[in-house]
């Protein structure tokens, strides 16, 4: 409990130091007449001018014409994959595998089969 008394007397002294020290400075030993006559003994300033302001012409920038960046590793051209009578073309590895099963004609059948019986029934309008 007595430290921060102690403290708290320490911190106020040192706040009014500051006060009456630094921020007031109108408060000070110097007696008012011997303070106007070193005022007096300052030389008036002479009024300064601005200098002038003088701007540099700038020569007009060109930007360089950089060519197109080259990949290190080029893209690979998309495979060209002739299409086949009777013949899957499997992509689900990435690449195309051409494939001649009969599971796959039997396959192909079945849907063209589907297909017919569904559009056997369907009348397609033209529009006018």
């Amino acid at each position: 409990m007595k430290t921060r008394l102690l403290w708290t007397l320490i911190l106020s002294v040192g706040g009014a130091a500051l006060y009456f020290g630094i921020a007031r400075p109108e408060v000070t030993t110097i007696p008012q007449d011997l303070r106007e006559t070193i005022d007096d003994l300052k030389p008036p300033l002479p009024p300064l001018e601005p200098p002038a302001l003088v701007m540099p012409e700038l020569p007009a920038l060109t930007l360089p014409v950089l060519p197109p960046p080259k990949r290190i590793d080029p893209i690979p051209p998309r495979p060209e994959v002739p299409i086949q009578d009777q013949a899957t073309i499997d992509f689900s590895t990435g690449a195309p595998v051409v494939r001649r099963h009969g599971k796959d004609q039997d396959a192909l059948e079945s849907a063209l089969k589907e297909i017919s019986e569904v559009l056997k029934d369907t009348k397609i309008e033209a529009k006018k």
